[in-house]
């Protein structure tokens, strides 16, 4: 389903699980911002009965760029951004000649190595999941790519996803992205450098290489995905198995 005003918006059904299941359609959806919904988009969300919304921006960005919201869905802001990684207004616009030069080279790879640890914005969507009776839940972020795409990793493998599959999920974000894309390179292209534009590319990237550096600090530090889930946030084999049988068919 495509929305009018939506960015990246998608439903994170039908992927199949290591037990040959497939993940429910409706229950969980992933988004950019959505401050720009038409009265259409808001009618279709609610026709969806998505009644969650967590969103894992900053508060700074949240109440800059409110979302719209429809009737009966319940939305709570929950900052995800690591500290290191974290948006304060005195920021101002990502997107100047200066800011994009003195990014650093592993940026992104550093914010993806510290979002899946001790993560209350995660925290509060395993909570949220596990207490879903019915409607669906839509997690997101400024665009739906980073923040949005560990948590959405996080949930998938946590259905028993193949590693495989959660980064096909996560690279639908490049062409999800790129409409939002253009508009920004439209906006800045002609104030930005070279060596700016690359850094520019390098940030809006959906890279598997960002997604991997997530997996690959789990693994470092706990052996497996599994041991990850039962320390950080009590997901429990027991618990598991009780979402495979709610969750996937």
């Amino acid at each position: 389903m495509k929305l009018q005003g939506g960015i990246n918006f998608r439903d994170m059904g039908g992927y199949q699980t290591k037990e040959g299941r497939k993940v429910k359609p409706k229950f969980f959806f992933r988004s950019g911002s959505l401050s720009k919904l038409t009265q259409e988009d808001l009618a279709q969300l609610q026709a969806l009965s998505i009644s969650h919304v967590l969103d894992y921006r900053d508060t700074h960005e949240s109440q800059k760029d409110q979302d719209l919201l429809w009737h009966g869905v319940n939305y709570e802001c929950c900052p995800a951004n690591p500290p290191s990684h974290a948006m304060t207004a005195a920021m101002g616009d990502w997107f100047t000649k200066e800011r994009l030069e003195s990014l650093p080279a592993d940026y992104m790879e550093s914010l993806y190595q510290a979002l899946p640890f001790g993560n209350s914005a995660y925290r509060r969507m395993f909570q949220k999941m596990d207490s879903l009776d019915r409607g669906g839940l839509l997690q997101h972020c400024a665009v739906g790519k980073d923040r949005t795409g560990v948590g959405s990793a996080l949930l998938l493998s946590s259905l028993g996803v193949k590693k495989e599959t959660v980064l096909e999920d996560y690279l639908k974000t490049e062409a999800g992205l790129l409409p939002f894309k253009m508009q920004i390179i439209e906006r800045v292209e002609k104030f930005l450098s070279p060596k700016a534009m690359t850094r520019f590319e390098y940030m809006m990237s959906a890279n598997e290489n960002f997604l991997n550096a997530a997996f690959d600090e789990i693994n470092k530090r706990y052996g497996n995905l599994e041991k990850f889930l039962e320390t950080e946030y009590a997901i429990t084999p027991e618990v598991r198995e009780r979402w495979q049988h709610k969750f996937t068919e």
